[in-house]
Order: structure tokens, then sequence, then C-alpha cells
């Protein structure tokens, strides 16, 4: 247990929720960060919130007053994120926060995906920096892949090869990582690739969700130009945002993507937990997500 108070920005996405409730768990005193007013019952009453921008640094500054640490889950796919870290940065310096722990991505220095490079470029940003930084670089989640899926119909659609293997990682496995290495000691300036340790392709993952919902489900590749056109106009993306998505699913549908579950093992002290018991999880509303949610 720890009495550590802990900022995060990002709390109210589909990371950050899952985070929030296991920092709680282990006795840290959660400090949520955002733009918006509180929403109500979104957490505990013991989790605190507090209204801050990461376009400015006097609002940063007073939400990191009195913080052990800094948890930074990035907006996704925001050309800006460079100039946030500067802020979140120097805000935390301004009020004597010295330890962050930057939410960034798998195989970050992967030119053919943008986003993946702006996230290095972050990362090289809190390396230089005066503060106590960790690194996580999460693969792709279960929960994600999961929101291919239509259980209506019995179909697992992604907009890419489906033979493509990924190493999945239950967003529930990394909330608890990222708990432990906010609440234990040791972790500073390490950079961690987080990853499950089953290397499944969809047809795989067609096979362990049938078994699961004890009916055939049918693993196919939708058009991914149609595919991001919808999630565009569903999320309200920019074109340039469109354009990303659409290069990740390019390199998704030429290599997958993998990593190696050797490190949250580590962390965790335990076997990372399996697609099937993320699924089973998933599919009884245990996560807290709903399905057809797509990426991160």
């Amino acid at each position: 247990m720890t009495d550590r108070t802990i900022a995060v920005i990002g709390a109210t996405g589909r990371t950050g929720r899952p985070l929030v409730r296991e920092l709680a768990s282990r006795g840290a005193h959660v400090r949520s960060l955002s733009r918006k007013p509180e929403q109500a019952g979104l957490f505990s009453s013991e989790v605190e919130w507090r209204l801050s921008d990461l376009r400015n640094v006097d609002s940063l500054t007073s939400a990191f007053q009195g913080a052990d640490s800094i948890h930074y889950i990035p907006p996704s796919l925001d050309e800006h994120d460079p100039d946030y870290v500067g802020n979140i940065i120097d805000a935390a310096e301004r009020a004597g926060v010295t330890r962050v722990v930057y939410h960034s991505v798998l195989h970050s220095n992967t030119p053919e995906m943008p986003h993946h490079i702006r996230k290095a470029g972050c990362e090289r940003l809190f390396r230089h920096s005066p503060l106590s930084w960790t690194i996580i670089q999460p693969a792709m989640y279960v929960q994600t892949a999961l929101g291919y899926l239509d259980t209506a119909t019995g179909t697992l659609s992604p907009p890419y090869d489906t033979s493509r293997p990924f190493t999945l990682i239950d967003e529930q496995d990394l909330a608890e990582a990222a708990a432990i290495i906010h609440t234990t000691d040791s972790h500073a300036f390490a950079t961690y690739e987080l990853a499950g340790s089953e290397q499944l392709d969809f047809a795989a993952m067609g096979e362990r969700l049938s078994w699961l919902i004890e009916r055939p489900v049918i693993v196919r590749e939708v058009d991914t130009e149609a595919y991001v056109a919808r999630f565009a106009a569903k999320r309200g993306l920019t074109a340039g945002q469109a354009r990303e998505r659409r290069l990740m699913f390019d390199y998704y549908d030429r290599h997958g993507l993998l990593g190696n579950g050797n490190v949250l093992r580590m962390i965790l002290g335990r076997e990372p937990a399996s697609f099937a018991e993320a699924a089973r999880r998933y599919l009884r509303g245990d996560s807290g997500q709903t399905t057809g949610q797509g990426e991160k």
C-alpha cells in the first residue's frame, strides 16, 4: 500500500479508467486532470478532480501541486503532443514534481507510422528533462482487437490482413503494471515494452472467441478506406489524423505488431492474462468498455 499522490492526465479515457481504479485499490491518492468538469459517478469519491489544460502551463502547475508523480496518457493522434510534453515538464519543475510515467507505444521508432515517431520524439523530451522518468510502450490491447467483434453477426472484422500476428496486452494487465511502477521504487529511467505472451493472428482470436460465445465466429478483413472514413466521421478526426490511422493500418497489414511478454511478466510477478481470459471478462462487461470501440 502507498500514500502517494499521483496526478493522471487522460484519466477519463479507456486507458485511464482502469489505471485510476488500480491505483486507488493500492491506496494511492489519485488526482484526475481534465479540461472538463467532473463527470459524476465516473470514479469513487476518493478520486480528486482538477481542471487543467495541456496547452496551459499555469493550469498544469496548479494541478500538479503536492503530487508525488504524474502519469501522462496523451490524446490519440494529436500532432501537438510534443508541445504538451514540454508544458508538462515545465509545469512539473515549477510545482516541484520530479517523477513522471509516459504512456508511449510499442516500437515507437517506426517511420511508417507518423504518430509512433512523434511519440519517440516525446520520449526523447522526457529523457532529456530533469525529471525522473519511466516510459511504458504497450502493445495493441486485447480490447482493441475485440472492438472489431460484432457479437450479433458473429464476425471479427479488422481493417487489415487477418493473418498478421500480434502480441496483445490486456488493458487490466497494463493498468496493474503502471500502478506497480508508480507505487514501488526502482523503475526510474526505464523504458518498458509491455506485451502479452501469446502470438496470435485474427484467425486464432476468432477460434478462441467461437469457444467463448459458443457459436462460429467468421473472421474477415473489411475495406480499410471505408473503415477509416466511417471511423473519422464518427470520431470527428481531422484529415491528418485519418491519414495517420490509415498508415497505421497499412503497417499492420504488412507486419502486424509483435512484442515480448517477459517484461510484463517481470513487473506483474505472474503470467500475463491470455487472450481468452481477457476476452471472457470483456464479453461479460467486466472491463468497463463496450463493444465496437475499435482502436485506442
